[in-house]
C-alpha cells in the first residue's frame, strides 16, 4: 500500500464492513473511564485525550464513524472536527488531530482485516502471516525490524504484535498459504521488540463481560444497554 500524506479508509472494492463493525463496537468515553480499562479491554474504548466534553468525544467518534464507513478524507474530518478540538485544547495542533484520524482509522482497517483473515475457510487456505510495514522515511525502528516475519497465523507472537505496533503506524498483516510461506521462509527467531503500551494486539469479537462498577455513572448506563 502506497504512504499518503493524508490517507483516508485503504481502497476497497466495496465497503469495508468489518472495519465498519469492529469502529462501531468501541464506546465513547471520558478520559477517567478510560483509564479503568485494562489493556486487553482497550480496543473496547474510545476516548480523546484532554477533552473532558462527552459531547466533543461523541462528535470526534461519530466523524472517524463516518470515514471508515464512506472513505471520506482527512481534510473533510479536520474541517469538521479540528475547530472544535482547538477550542478544546486552547489551540490548534494539526499533527494531534492527524494521529487521531490516522491511528483510529487505519486500527479499525487493521481489525477488519484480522476478521477477515480469522474466518475459517480463509485460515484454512492461508494458515501463515506476515508483517508488512510500508518502507519509508516515516518507518518506525520496531515496525522496519518486525517487517517480513512469516510465522503460523497461532503462533503467540502475534498476540503482542499484531498491528497496530503504535500510533500512526501503517502496518498491516498479510495471508499466506503454506506454500508462499515455505518459499518466503518462516522466520525461526522473530524480534522480541515490543508494541507501544496499548498497542500490538489482535481484535477480539469476543463477547465484554466488564465490571460496570469501575466506571461513571453516565457510562454504565451507556455500557448495560451497549452489552445488552
Amino acid at each position: 500500500m502506497a504512504a499518503q500524506e493524508h490517507p483516508g479508509v485503504p481502497p476497497d472494492p466495496a465497503k469495508f464492513n468489518e472495519a465498519v463493525k469492529a469502529f462501531r463496537k468501541r464506546v465513547p468515553m471520558s478520559n477517567a473511564d478510560w483509564d479503568q480499562l485494562a489493556a486487553d479491554e482497550r480496543q473496547r474504548g474510545f476516548t480523546v485525550g484532554a477533552v473532558a466534553q462527552a459531547d466533543l468525544v461523541q462528535d470526534v467518534f461519530d466523524a472517524l464513524d463516518r470515514a471508515i464507513d464512506a472513505g471520506s478524507s482527512f481534510d473533510d474530518f479536520k474541517a469538521e472536527i479540528g475547530p472544535k478540538l482547538a477550542d478544546e485544547w486552547g489551540g490548534e495542533d494539526a499533527p494531534r488531530v492527524e494521529t487521531i484520524f490516522r491511528t483510529n482509522v487505519l486500527g479499525a482497517y487493521s481489525a477488519g482485516r484480522q476478521q477477515i483473515l480469522d474466518a475459517p475457510a480463509v485460515k484454512e487456505a492461508r494458515p501463515y502471516r506476515r508483517f508488512d510495514a510500508i518502507e519509508d522515511d516515516r518507518i518506525d525502528e520496531d515496525c522496519d525490524e518486525f517487517d517480513g516475519t512469516v510465522l503460523p497465523a497461532d503462533d503467540p507472537w502475534w498476540a503482542s504484535h499484531t498491528p497496530l505496533i503504535h500510533p500512526n503506524c501503517r502496518c498491516q498483516i498479510n495471508g499466506l498459504t503454506p506454500d508462499e510461506a515455505e518459499e518466503e521462509g518462516v522466520t525461526e527467531e522473530p524480534s522480541n521488540a515490543e508494541a507501544e503500551d496499548g498497542f500490538g494486539k489482535p481484535y477480539s469479537d469476543d463477547d465484554w463481560d466488564p465490571d460496570l462498577s469501575r466506571f461513571s455513572p453516565e457510562l454504565r448506563e451507556v455500557l448495560a444497554d451497549r452489552l445488552r
